[in-house]
């Protein structure tokens, strides 16, 4: 460790070789020194002229004479790891060293092999006689750096976990497909161990079968051959662990008897060790399993605990808001076909009008043609007129009833390019005998060429319908202006909207949120769902409904869709 005036230094010291050793004149001092276990060294301008055994070890310098006279910038590399110069920062440490009197710091040090290592290094300045000398105390800290950075990377690896989980958890948030978030979870723990393949299985509402979750890294055999198995005692390490509840450890799955019945699939899939953790709702029912697989046979070492609790939280909750989620749209669709029926029972007078008027038609023009054949010689052309009338009244008569069961039908949402317009007019087809009979001047203004919308028939009919019939009847009890009712169809920037406005009593423009509140309602006899179930109907299919009062008097509602990706009606 360079000092001042090296090149004079021959000509004041002899290098070790004649003089008495610096700390040899106290023999207690001397057997410190040579027995501390970090390298000690002692300079005088810039070259070393005593050290200990630790300090040849370390070096790995095979003797003390090698070391002697060696000039301390022999030490360190040209340059350290902040990119300054070894000879720089030295000077620094030394004259802080002789400022205060010692100076402590972390360095690169340099082996007589050229190998480097970190360091801690004390200088510690003697005053002795008329000599400036330095004692240089190296302790070795590779071990404690590597601890350090095994602690940083450690701390790092978690970090990534935790963020990952994050993502996973902010993923069932947002609402994506179970298939995504399960994928997802297994391929980040599955990160965590090398080696280690991961599936998350689930159960079906029975409480009987396996059915698929996620293994994005099992081989595909192994993966359709368990989907859909039974579960039992004796049924592989998931069917066993969600039939008892527990978890199940196979070490190694081609002699433990659990999967004696699935052997050749293990074979064939190259998997040998099998631990299954069952997965919990909330309420301790057994929702799945989630595996972790090994081409080896192996045991749990103890460190795996901690991703198997994630992994079944995480999934647990996924597998969980999937069941609440499909269950929750099976009572909105129980809802919405009750709300649909009474909506029909409503229009019972309507309906049985339209159905009875093509029919009545159809009795009417039968007698007539049954006449002129009793006559005989009938009028061919008149005949077949007739004939043909029958026929359309049949076809009329059959779709009012088609359109009828087709909205009284218990079914399955099922989305498909649709025109709004289109759905618009069979809607007012079918409540126009209505607003005649309740005196409801009945108008439309619906758009050509609108861009499709990926919707659901029945559904859609069903929000229109219930707008109409609440307009028509919000002006049951108005007097002075004739009661109106008007639908309206466009574009709406990249979609549509639909409009339903009528002049009936109206509503306080502060209280227009409350009306789709579930079982609020205005009327004697109503559930107070209609308005809560169409909402979530248009919000189901990405839109928006909305409620706003007129200026003059009644209501418009409004609700807009987004264009279908699959095209447009242009």
């Amino acid at each position: 460790m360079d000092g001042h005036n090296q090149g004079h230094a021959s000509n004041r010291i002899d290098h070790g070789q004649n003089r008495t050793p610096f700390v040899r004149s106290d023999a207690t001092l001397r057997l410190i020194f040579e027995n501390t276990p970090d390298a000690n060294l002692l300079i005088e301008e810039g070259l070393i002229f005593d050290c200990n055994q630790a300090a040849i070890e370390m070096l790995r310098y095979g003797q003390r004479k090698a070391l002697l006279s060696l000039p301390t910038s022999e030490l360190s590399p040209d340059v350290q790891p902040d990119g300054r110069s070894s000879s720089a920062k030295l000077a620094e440490v030394i004259a802080a060293a002789f400022l205060k009197g010692s100076q402590r710091f972390e360095w690169i040090a340099k082996r007589s092999d050229n190998t480097q290592f970190p360091a801690e290094v004390l200088l510690t300045s003697i005053p002795f006689e008329d000599r400036h000398i330095l004692h240089a105390v190296f302790r070795d800290i590779s071990r404690r750096k590597e601890a350090e950075r095994e602690l940083s990377r450690s701390r790092q690896k978690e970090d990534e976990f935790r963020a990952g989980q994050g993502r996973v958890l902010e993923m069932i948030a947002r609402g994506e497909t179970i298939e995504n978030v399960l994928a997802n979870l297994v391929t980040l723990i599955e990160a965590q161990s090398e080696g280690m393949l991961c599936s998350v299985l689930q159960l079906s509402e029975d409480g009987k079968y396996i059915r698929h979750g996620a293994a994005p890294n099992l081989p595909e055999i192994y993966v359709q051959a368990v989907n859909g198995a039974p579960i039992g005692p004796k049924n592989g390490s998931c069917g066993t662990a969600m039939f008892l509840g527990k978890p199940v450890i196979v070490t190694d799955m081609l002699t433990d008897p659990l999967w004696e019945d699935y052997l050749e699939l293990a074979k064939l899939s190259g998997l040998r060790a099998c631990w299954s953790t069952p997965i919990f709702s909330g309420s301790g029912q057994v929702l799945g399993s989630f595996a972790m697989y090994y081409r080896q046979p192996q045991a749990p070492t103890g460190t795996e605990s901690r991703l198997t609790e994630v992994a079944t939280h995480i999934a647990g909750i996924a597998i969980e808001r999937k069941r609440a989620e499909e269950q929750l749209r099976t009572t909105q669709s129980e809802l919405a076909h009750v709300a649909r029926v009474t909506t029909m029972g409503e229009l019972a007078a309507s309906i049985a009008h339209e159905v009875n008027q093509p029919l009545g038609a159809i009795v009417g023009n039968a007698d007539i043609c049954l006449s002129w054949l009793d006559v005989g010689n009938p009028d061919l052309t008149q005949l077949r007129e007739a004939i043909e009338d029958i026929a359309n009244d049949g076809h009329r008569a059959s779709q009012v009833i088609l359109r009828i069961r087709s909205l009284v039908k218990k079914q399955a949402p099922e989305k498909r390019p649709l025109d709004l317009s289109e759905v618009a007019r069979e809607v007012l087809e079918l409540v126009s005998h209505e607003a005649k009979r309740k005196q409801v001047a009945l108008s439309s203004v619906l758009g050509n060429e609108l861009p499709l919308v990926h919707a659901d028939r029945v559904q859609l009919q069903q929000v229109l319908l219930n707008l109409v019939m609440n307009g028509i009847e919000a002006m049951n009890d108005v007097d002075g202006r004739k009661p109106t009712l008007s639908v309206m169809t466009d574009r709406f920037g990249d979609g549509v909207i639909a409009t339903v406005t009528d002049s009936g009593v109206g509503f306080e423009s502060t209280k227009a949120e409350q009306l789709f509140k579930p079982f609020h309602t205005t009327k004697s006899a109503g559930m107070g769902m209609g308005l809560a179930i169409s909402r979530s109907i248009i919000e189901a299919h990405g839109g928006k409904l909305w409620a706003e009062a007129n200026q003059d008097f009644g209501a418009s509602f409004r609700f807009t869709l987004p264009a279908s990706r699959e095209g447009r009606n242009d």
